[in-house]
């Protein structure tokens, strides 16, 4: 799982993708306030979560990740 700081600067490199970023940016608000980023809309293949819309974006992809980690790349990114 990556850090923060290697999250940051992944997302750095994207800022000339405004529209793929923003999507990511909402999420990551969310989640720093405590939301689980909403659900994937899909159910990834291996997954044993029984919603039909999939397990949701921080159960799936930050599973051990706490508000702070959402915050910190928040603060890194200036949202």
């Amino acid at each position: 799982m990556k850090t923060a700081e290697e999250m940051i600067e992944i997302y750095k490199r994207m800022e000339g993708l405004p529209g793929m970023l923003r999507g990511i940016r909402a999420q990551y608000i969310a989640m720093a306030q405590g939301s689980n980023g909403g659900r994937l809309g899909y159910k990834p293949e291996g997954s044993s979560c029984s919603h039909p819309d999939g397990p949701t974006c921080r159960d799936y992809n930050y599973p051990d990740k706490p508000d702070s980690f959402f915050q910190k790349v928040c603060d890194g990114m200036g949202w």
